[in-house]
C-alpha cells in the first residue's frame, strides 16, 4: 500500500469540495424545500430549520454555498436570491458496484449497474459508485441510502475520506496514517477510531461526490 502524508483538507477530487455537517444540512434543505414547493425558502426559513439566532448566521452559510459552487452567484440586487448552479454540459455515467458501510466494515457486493453522474464528479480518473450502508459518517453529512462518488486510488492523503479494505472487508472511513499504523475515523461521536496496522489496510478509492435522492 502507497500512502502519502499531507495536511488535512476539505478539498477533495478535482475541485469538489467537501461541506461541513452545518453546510450541509443547509444545502439539502434548500434542495428539498425547492424540490418539494418549486421555490426557495427565504432566510427565515432557514433561519427556523436550522436553529439559529439570527439571519446573518444564515447569510454565512448561503456565501459559503456559493463560494463551494454549491449555489448560484445572486443576481445584482438580490443577495437573498437561492438557486443551484449552472449545470456544466456533459456528465456521464458511472459503474455502482454494491454498498460500502459507513458502520462496521461489511463485504462490498459487487454486481455493477451504471449510474448517471453530473460532470464535475466525472473528471480525471476512473470512478465508481457505492452506496452507503450505516451511520459512521454522518457528522460529515453522510448518510444511511446515500450514494457517494469514489476516484479509484491506491494512497490516500491524511483527512481525506477512502474506501478502505479492512482484512477483506470494505468500510468508509477517514484516513489518517501514524507511523506505521493506520486510523480510520468515523464522523459519529459514539464510535471508536480503528487503529490497524498499515500492512493490513489496503485503500480502493478516495470521496469526491456525493448522490441523495429526495423521492
Amino acid at each position: 500500500m502507497r500512502i502519502r502524508r499531507s495536511s488535512e483538507t476539505n478539498e477533495i477530487g478535482e475541485g469538489i469540495v467537501l461541506l461541513t455537517p452545518r453546510q450541509r444540512v443547509t444545502y439539502d434543505f434548500i434542495t428539498a424545500f425547492r424540490g418539494g414547493k418549486g421555490f426557495a425558502p427565504s432566510y427565515e426559513e432557514i433561519r427556523r430549520h436550522l436553529g439559529v439566532s439570527s439571519l446573518n448566521a444564515v447569510a454565512k452559510l448561503v456565501t459559503q454555498l456559493r463560494r463551494r459552487g454549491y449555489l448560484a452567484p445572486a443576481p445584482h440586487n438580490a443577495k437573498r436570491w437561492l438557486a443551484p448552479p449552472a449545470r456544466r454540459a456533459g456528465g456521464g455515467t458511472i459503474p455502482l458496484l454494491g454498498v460500502v458501510a459507513a458502520g462496521r466494515p461489511i463485504e462490498p457486493v459487487e454486481v455493477p449497474e451504471e449510474i448517471a453522474v453530473p460532470a464535475a464528479m466525472t473528471g480525471a480518473g476512473e470512478r465508481y459508485a457505492l452506496r452507503v450502508s450505516g451511520d459512521s459518517m454522518i457528522e460529515d453529512g453522510i448518510h444511511d441510502g446515500d450514494i457517494v462518488v469514489v476516484r479509484r486510488a491506491r494512497r490516500a492523503e491524511n483527512g481525506q475520506t477512502v474506501v478502505a479494505v479492512v482484512d477483506g472487508e470494505a468500510t468508509l472511513k477517514r484516513f489518517r496514517l501514524t507511523g506505521d499504523r493506520v486510523e480510520l475515523h468515523p464522523a459519529n461521536a459514539a464510535l471508536e477510531v480503528m487503529r490497524v496496522s498499515a500492512d493490513r489496510v489496503e485503500i480502493r478509492g478516495v470521496l469526491v461526490g456525493l448522490l441523495r435522492s429526495y423521492a
